[in-house]
């Protein structure tokens, strides 16, 4: 009688780990049988498919991609119709589709201002925009004149403006 409790209990035992590990292969999606067919769209065999095989897992397992529909979807190779973690459209445009035009902005730069201060022992500076300056129009030499960018003057509190065409 006690070795058939000790029977039945090891036939229990093994059933419920027989379950167990068909349930845990069923529902892991990021398994051989969840990425197989991420692996058979790339076309390659021998040592590069064993590659793909360790790079698709690893991804997947990192959160990269998706084996089970996510995106984007687990892929080791550029051609084979799936844009994966690693293409994007300028380096596999056939997966991943053409790359949006760019636009290119052009930024004018602010203007740079003729700029005097006078000093006066015991009263604010005295400052004076006077008018626009640059490489073919210089400022007038003289003392305390400088030609400075009109968006520095305005960080220092001097309220100088560029011209308006």
């Amino acid at each position: 009688m006690a070795t058939r409790k000790v029977l039945v209990g090891f036939a229990a035992l093994a059933l419920g780990a027989s379950i167990t590990a068909s349930v845990a292969t069923a529902f892991s999606p990021c398994s051989y049988p969840a990425c197989g067919d991420k692996i058979a769209a790339s076309g390659l065999s021998g040592q590069a498919r064993g590659a793909c095989i360790r790079q698709i897992m690893a991804d997947c397992r990192t959160g990269l991609c998706s084996c089970t529909g996510g995106s984007p979807p687990c892929s080791c190779v550029c051609g084979d119709g799936l844009c994966g973690p690693l293409e994007d459209c300028s380096t596999c445009p056939q997966d991943c589709g053409p790359c949006s035009p760019t636009t290119t902005t052009t930024t004018t730069l602010p203007c740079s201002i003729c700029f005097s201060t006078v000093s006066v022992p015991g009263q604010p500076p005295t400052a004076q925009c006077l008018g626009p300056c640059s490489r073919d129009n210089p400022c007038p030499i003289e003392p305390n004149i400088l030609c400075l960018p009109v968006t520095e003057l305005q960080s220092i509190g001097f309220p100088c403006e560029c011209p308006t065409p």
